[in-house]
């Protein structure tokens, strides 16, 4: 099967650093220079930009509560409601 570069999408940080390269079926190509496919569809695509680029968003820092922290204010609780 054959496939073109428009078929990929670039997927890059907030940087502008690809992380990865998607392609269709699934397939997805690491950005590593010493792999052959990520050279050659880099010789393509980095002069003329025909495939689609998406911007990663940065992951939103969880205010949830850890573990130990839920285990702590249980812990808390029960001395609160028993005396113990």
């Amino acid at each position: 099967m054959t496939f073109q570069v428009s078929d990929f999408t670039v997927m890059m940080d907030a940087s502008g650093n690809i992380q990865c390269i998607q392609g269709p079926n699934g397939m997805s190509i690491p950005p590593d220079p010493g792999n052959s496919r990520y050279q050659d569809f880099m010789a393509v695509d980095t002069d003329q930009h025909l495939c689609a680029r998406v911007t990663i968003p940065e992951p939103v820092a969880s205010t949830a509560p850890t573990q130990e922290e839920r285990i702590a204010a249980m812990e808390d609780a029960i001395i609160a409601l028993t005396g113990v």
